[in-house]
């Protein structure tokens, strides 16, 4: 069995749009740096939340699946994300908070500060580092 361990790095906003919710860059090292893209509507952040987890577990499966084992525990492939609790309230929180941002500026309409408004959501970053929470705006 191939134990494979991630830490999570951070999580980038794209793209954000009042109807289109946003497009996320989520970056984990395994060893090695990797980055996936994640678009969301933001309707239920506890369900993008399991889903980016999911994509980034069936990600690190797929490539690192075994062709030919000699045995067939070679086949199996364990992900572990480091503070994987952790990682995932942080993501909640984060999410629900562009959530939030999207209605704020979805009522704003027309308002003069909106494009700038729309520029600062698009440079927001979450990063994980070990033991500290850092929100940029």
């Amino acid at each position: 069995m191939k134990c494979i361990r991630i830490n999570m790095k951070k999580v980038e906003v794209e793209k954000f749009s009042t109807r289109d919710g946003a497009d996320l860059s989520i970056h984990f090292d395994d060893g090695g740096k990797k980055c996936l893209k994640y678009s969301t509507k933001l309707d239920n952040v506890n369900d993008d939340v399991k889903n980016i987890i999911l994509k980034i577990h069936v990600y690190e499966k797929s490539q690192n699946k075994v062709l030919d084992p000699d045995d067939i525990l070679d086949t199996f492939v364990s992900v572990l994300l480091e503070n994987e609790e952790e990682v995932m309230d942080k993501m909640r929180s984060f999410l629900s908070r562009l959530k939030d941002d999207r209605s704020r500026l979805r009522a704003y309409g027309t308002h003069s500060g909106y494009i700038e408004s729309l520029n600062k959501m698009q440079k927001k970053c979450l990063e994980f580092k070990p033991g500290a929470f850092r929100n940029e705006q």
